[in-house]
């Protein structure tokens, strides 16, 4: 059986996005599970916008992303060069091939001369068509306009027929030629067009799959008609699902061209963004959504990618409309998220599921960003500084909220009044004995060694017996009491949170919020 070759081939244009990234992934797993070769190819025959730029952003994320290529740029192979600015040659000859046996030939028509027709086309309501003008010029005429010095592309000489792609996605497709007509196969600047080179590279690539979006399907029968033009085997394709926004409606590029990298610096893991990506337009076999990446390459196959288009449910676009995400800062894109997104959900989940250790050191620079733990502490030895982190993980949805929390543990307590001057919990007549009450007994409480350790347990005992001595329960006296020792009504699981912060903070704010309460204005 041949070995399956899958190759992902991005355009240095701009920022890798969510599109190219599940393309990518796709194309990364079905090699892996098929114990496979999985190729990179750069297509940087686009001179005016490729950018060296944007080059290493791709790298940059893919290799955030983990998928190892096992031939491409910076791990060469033996199908190199991999970059197509470097393939010029091949295409050239190959050009020249198709040229000698008419089965393409220069054109002369000028960028104007072809725009008019187009819009001519158009003004009729019928879709332009290469009208096949210089399709039939003589050897002679040829050689004279090049003697002449006229610029030319070479186009493909599109027989009369129907092209069937057989996909193992969206099925049996049939094209009419006529509706394609001669297409560009080198452009005038001499660098080959994309649905030329690509047929080239894929061949001399040995690329057993092409899987890429929905959107390259109409490309498909051009591509098909080279491959029987030079009497090539064709791949077998995949054109996977479109994917849209919340709104439903197809991505725009305000608003799916968020780079990767964003991702990243909003503090999701690789490995939560792709089990998310994975589950744009794939089911695992049993329905699980929750996968590390050991088992999306046991389990993934192409054949089980649907039709149906794909959402990618992490923007609230309604929010968004007038923005362009792709160019909103990071401090910023955070506003625009749906904190109860598919994505969320996984990221916590692999977030809760990460090793000890290596959550502390993931966790670490976006610690440092905080600026609030002082540098000092700040390292992955600091016992009380691993407490804290590895207590709240369980409420992170990205590695970047922990700047909701650190404030907490690390600088002085500032309650926010509109958590407490308005609060039903405040207004209390109890509120004071509840906060007094449970006050008396944290200053009762000591460690073996007479510190500052309060013990999660202890504090549980604390509070029910607040609740016996004040014949309070229920959310009146969890509330209460989460109030007067926090000064929020909401946070991290009570007795957790105060043994975080130790007696001293705790009694420090019980007394500040008891003095709060006792010179505060009545309400109403």
């Amino acid at each position: 059986m041949k070995e399956v070759r899958t190759r992902f081939a991005p355009s240095p244009t701009g920022y890798l996005h969510v599109g190219g990234a599940r393309t990518a992934l796709f194309n990364y797993l079905y090699a892996r599970a098929q114990k496979g070769k999985f190729i990179l190819r750069i297509e940087d025959t686009d001179q005016v916008r490729s950018t060296e730029e944007s080059y290493k952003q791709v790298i940059d994320s893919l290799k955030w992303l983990g998928y190892e290529w096992n031939e491409g740029p910076e791990v060469g192979g033996p199908h190199g060069p991999y970059k197509q600015s470097e393939r010029l040659d091949l295409y050239k000859n190959y050009a020249t091939q198709l040229i000698s046996e008419k089965k393409a030939y220069p054109c002369f028509c000028t960028a104007d001369e072809l725009d008019r027709k187009k819009k001519q086309r158009e003004a009729m309501g019928l879709p332009y068509v290469y009208d096949g003008k210089c399709r039939n010029l003589s050897e002679a005429e040829v050689a004279e306009k090049k003697a002449a010095g006229h610029e030319h592309t070479v186009r493909f000489r599109t027989p009369a027929k129907e092209v069937v792609v057989e996909d193992i996605v969206q099925g049996t497709v049939r094209f009419d030629t006529a509706l394609i007509g001669d297409f560009i196969i080198v452009k005038s600047d001499g660098f080959a067009s994309y649905n030329y080179a690509v047929v080239v590279d894929d061949h001399l690539m040995d690329i057993t799959h092409v899987i890429r979006g929905v959107g390259h399907l109409s490309n498909t029968p051009r591509q098909i008609m080279i491959y029987q033009a030079f009497g090539w085997s064709e791949p077998k394709w995949a054109h996977v699902s479109e994917i849209v926004g919340s709104d439903h409606k197809k991505l725009s590029k305000r608003h799916g061209a968020t780079p990767i990298t964003a991702f990243r610096d909003l503090g999701y893991t690789a490995r939560a963004f792709n089990n998310y990506m994975a589950l744009l337009g794939w089911s695992s076999p049993d329905g699980r959504e929750y996968m590390p990446i050991a088992e999306q390459k046991a389990l993934f196959d192409i054949a089980r990618c649907s039709k149906s288009p794909a959402m990618f449910d992490v923007f609230d676009l309604a929010k968004a409309a007038e923005v362009d995400l792709a160019q909103v800062p990071i401090a910023e894109l955070e506003t625009y998220l749906f904190t109860k997104s598919k994505l969320n959900w996984l990221s916590n989940q692999h977030i809760r599921a990460t090793e000890d250790n290596e959550f502390i050191r993931e966790i670490l620079p976006f610690v440092r960003n905080t600026k609030v733990v002082p540098d000092a502490e700040c390292n992955e030895n600091n016992e009380r500084l691993r407490e804290i982190l590895l207590s709240l993980r369980v409420y992170l949805d990205t590695l970047g909220q922990i700047k909701k929390y650190l404030a907490d543990f690390y600088l002085p307590f500032e309650p926010r009044s509109a958590d407490y001057v308005s609060s039903e919990y405040f207004q209390a007549e109890n509120f004071s004995s509840l906060a007094k009450t449970f006050l008396r007994l944290i200053e009762q409480m000591a460690d073996s060694s007479g510190g500052d350790t309060l013990v999660p347990d202890k504090i549980k005992e604390a509070i029910n017996q607040v609740g016996k001595e004040l014949g309070v329960k229920g959310k009146p006296l969890f509330m209460g009491l989460r109030l007067a020792s926090t000064g929020r009504l909401e946070g991290l699981e009570l007795p957790i949170y105060l043994a975080l912060l130790g007696k001293q903070r705790v009694t420090e704010r019980l007394s500040r919020m008891i003095a709060l309460k006792e010179t505060a204005v009545p309400q109403g």
